[in-house]
């Protein structure tokens, strides 16, 4: 769970930067310090990129703390599709899942039970189904 804590720190942590940023440019635009007229619109680009990494990151983590708290996760089963590059993601039936590219070892089309969080889809647990489709005759 320390990489979803550490995750989430990051995520809030480029956040604040960004705010931090698109408010001086806010103030040098009050005070008419910009040189050329069209620096302007840094200010537009800041917020649009700062509000997008806020909805896609930021606060489907910060809602997903109560889901960690609780150990309250959501379960699902399926194939995995893909795994990415840097192992921190995983497809499984059309859903992407974000995981500890540290603790699993997982390959294409790998049957797996998920535990995730609701919003940011962080897996909790990653487990391989097991085959039931094994003989007992010759036991006895």
């Amino acid at each position: 769970m320390s990489y979803f804590w550490a995750n989430l720190a990051g995520h809030l942590l480029i956040s604040l930067i960004l705010l931090i940023v698109f408010l001086w440019t806010v103030k040098n635009t009050q005070h008419n310090r910009w040189k050329h007229g069209y620096l302007i619109f840094v200010q537009v680009v800041l917020v649009i990129i700062l509000l997008v990494q806020m909805a896609l990151c930021s606060i489907p983590r910060l809602l997903d703390t109560t889901t960690v708290l609780r150990s309250t996760y959501r379960m699902s089963s399926g194939k995995i599709e893909s795994v990415s590059q840097f192992k921190d993601r995983v497809v499984i039936d059309g859903t992407s899942y974000y995981i500890n590219p540290f603790s699993f070892d997982l390959k294409e089309g790998d049957e797996v039970t998920v535990k995730y969080t609701p919003y940011a889809h962080y897996a909790y647990s990653l487990e391989l189904e097991e085959d039931d489709n094994f003989d007992n005759s010759g036991v006895g």
